[in-house]
């Protein structure tokens, strides 16, 4: 079951950028219905050319006398030529009868009489007449849409996913479309949005950038991540380089958990994220909480393993570390959304900066504070001091007392008699073999066969 999930959260994940709204769905089965219900009841299709079986009884009826009439003004015997005509009514020996019976044709008996026989002929190659069927008449109200409906998602997808993306070059260069809201995954009014974000980022980072360089120095990346209502696709990320462009690692801020339903997305909690190349088995989070998520004990439990959670309030500070780097992410600004859920828990904007050091090997972590930091809440989160190390103590000289001896002289050592090698010693003899010696029968093991003279 566990692959089949993971198999159809793929599929959705490949092609549901390129499905399209549910909108365009529901207007295009409201447009074939109401082209049915013009097509059937207010401007009904007029046919020609049809056999007569399609025809109503009474234009049957006259069907019949004419064929009659054409038999009476001929001389010739027409009674097969007749009877084969006679086979696209429905029941021409029926309709003969019903004529022959009705006083109204009286003037017409004659002729009806004399096609009788030839009635009698067709009548078991007669055309079916069609019946009533509701069914049949509500089933193209419901068969039409749907197979418009599948087709329409299956050209969709083929247009989005595999015509499109070759086209789209040729399409962008000489202006003549863009591509749908839906398939670069952002409609107008959320790319609306996101511009908008743009521009309040660099207004935020302009008006209310951190001077660190008397606290923490010079940041290596310093950004202002923007979250406004109704920006659905909210996350912000910030590539973190060192001052010859070398990548080191990447971090920024996006949703982490709603509330309530519709659109737009009510966010009630934004994480921020720090991502070490050189510490890549985690990224490290931690997540701005509303008030309402943070003192609610069943969003805690959603939110507490994504991160440390921290209340969302003007001027609150998290800090991420990895092996390598500090990111301290800051609330800039920010306020609460009114409406129908809870007071307190949605954002409406959110402006955080954040900013990252690379840590000094040894050094202590540090926190600092930017205005004044608000009171903080029940429950809050609130890192330790850092310590701070004991100075080491010093010892003061202190000359010796005045009663003290006097050294003594110093004394050079004896001279030392000079090295005198030793006379040059005679030569060795040749090696000459000692003397045997008689065997001791004692000390012979081997009862005296034995050789133990070296050899030489």
């Amino acid at each position: 079951m566990g692959g089949l999930s993971g198999f159809s959260q793929g599929l959705t994940g490949v092609i549901g950028p390129a499905l399209p709204k549910r909108n365009t769905l529901i207007a295009l089965v409201i447009g074939v219905l109401l082209g049915l219900v013009w097509a059937y009841l207010v401007s009904p299709t007029i046919y020609y050319d049809a056999d007569p079986s399609t025809l109503q009884q009474n234009f049957q009826d006259e069907w019949v006398k004419l064929l009659a009439h054409r038999q009476a003004a001929t001389n010739a015997d027409l009674t097969e030529h007749i009877a084969s005509l006679l086979t696209y009514v429905d029941d021409p020996l029926g309709i003969v009868d019903r004529l022959l019976a009705d006083p109204a044709e009286a003037e017409n008996r004659q002729a009806l009489q004399n096609i009788r026989r030839a009635a009698e002929m067709a009548q078991p190659n007669a055309a079916t007449a069609p019946q009533p069927n509701v069914v049949g008449d509500v089933m193209p109200f419901i068969v039409a849409p749907l197979i418009i409906l599948i087709m329409f998602l299956i050209l969709s997808v083929l247009w989005n996913l595999l015509i499109y993306p070759f086209l789209e070059p040729t399409i962008n260069r000489v202006g003549i479309g863009r591509r749908s809201s839906r398939v670069s995954g952002v409609s107008n009014e959320q790319s609306a949005r996101e511009i908008q974000a743009i521009r309040e980022a660099k207004k935020a980072l302009a008006e209310n950038r951190t001077d660190y360089s008397d606290t923490l120095g010079t940041p290596l990346m310093q950004k202002m991540s923007v979250y406004a209502l109704g920006r659905g696709q909210y996350d912000d990320s910030f590539s973190i380089e060192d001052e010859n462009k070398k990548f080191l690692g990447e971090c920024g801020a996006g949703i982490s958990e709603t509330i309530g339903v519709g659109d737009p997305k009510k966010v009630t909690a934004i994480e921020v994220w720090l991502f070490d190349k050189d510490d890549y088995v985690r990224t490290v989070t931690k997540v701005f909480a509303s008030a309402h998520a943070f003192n609610d004990a069943g969003l805690r439990t959603k939110l507490e393993p994504k991160g440390d959670l921290v209340l969302a309030e003007p001027g609150a500070v998290a800090v991420l570390e990895t092996s390598s780097l500090r990111l301290q992410a800051r609330i800039v600004d920010m306020e609460y959304g009114a409406g129908p859920l809870p007071p307190n828990s949605y954002f409406e904007k959110m402006t955080i900066e954040l900013a990252v050091w690379r840590k000094v090997p040894g050094a202590e972590p540090q926190r600092v504070e930017v205005g004044a930091a608000p009171a903080a809440s029940v429950g809050e989160y609130m890192p330790p001091a850092p310590a701070v190390p004991a100075s080491p103590a010093t010892t003061t000289y202190s000359p010796p007392p005045a009663s003290a001896p006097a050294p003594r002289p110093y004394t050079p050592p004896p001279a030392t008699t000079p090295y005198t090698p030793p006379a040059s010693r005679p030569a060795p003899s040749p090696y000459s073999p000692p003397p045997a010696a008689s065997p001791d029968p004692d000390d012979d093991p081997f009862g005296g066969t034995g050789d133990f003279n070296p050899v030489r």
